[in-house]
């Protein structure tokens, strides 16, 4: 019923887009990050002039390098392969490994999808099964529990790909995760029903819309 689709990028008018039979679109994380809105530009500014130029770009690479880490473990362990010799000693993954025990299905791993109807791709981390359902898995890892209101993005994203699939494969999922990876403790799971996915989906098209204006100013 599904199928995994690589990723492929192609470069139009100097932006990178993902293309798929001969059509092209922006990926979910580029409008994202085109349409942040500008208090959460502004507390990103205040954090890295805050802790230095230095120190953010060492903490950004240091994350970058842990979440590669994690997402490989993660999908050799979904895919019943063996797992990296370091990965034991790799906090994050203990946090998060209890919560893989729990998907008991997967059906597609790091597979790029897109909205032929909407315009927009992406590749998503996992669509597995979740209490005998299906459900959209998006893997994180955090230096400290979040807020709500503090991964709106990542709502957004995974929203966004939970939309795609549905549109692209005529099913109806009603269900994501995003599960945070933590140093020192279980792992944070926000988890998505139908109601959220309607209303995250409203503000991604908002998003969306708002991307395609600035595209329109750029011509």
């Amino acid at each position: 019923m599904f199928t995994y689709i690589p990723a492929k990028y192609i470069t139009v008018d100097r932006q990178r887009r993902m293309s798929f039979d001969g059509q092209d679109y922006p990926s979910v994380s580029k409008i994202l990050a085109a349409t942040k809105p500008e208090q959460d530009r502004l507390a990103l500014h205040k954090w890295r002039k805050r802790v230095g130029v230095k120190k953010a770009q060492q903490i950004s690479t240091q994350a970058c390098r842990r979440g590669t880490s994690v997402h490989t473990a993660i999908n050799y362990y979904l895919n019943s392969q063996a797992l990296p010799d370091d990965i034991e000693e790799n906090l994050y993954w203990h946090s998060i490994k209890p919560v893989l025990e729990s998907v008991s299905e997967v059906h597609l791993l790091e597979s790029a999808v897109y909205h032929a109807e909407q315009e927009y791709a992406g590749r998503f981390d996992c669509l597995g099964e979740w209490s005998g359902n299906l459900c959209v898995f998006d893997w994180k890892t955090a230096a400290k529990p979040k807020k709500i209101e503090w991964v709106t993005d990542y709502c957004l994203q995974v929203t966004a790909y939970t939309a795609a699939i549905n549109h692209l494969y005529n099913v109806q999922i009603d269900q994501a995760i995003i599960a945070i990876a933590l140093e020192n403790q279980s792992a944070q799971l926000f988890q998505l029903n139908s109601k959220d996915l309607s209303d995250y989906w409203q503000q991604f098209l908002v998003r969306l819309r708002l991307w395609e204006q600035q595209q329109h100013k750029n011509i």
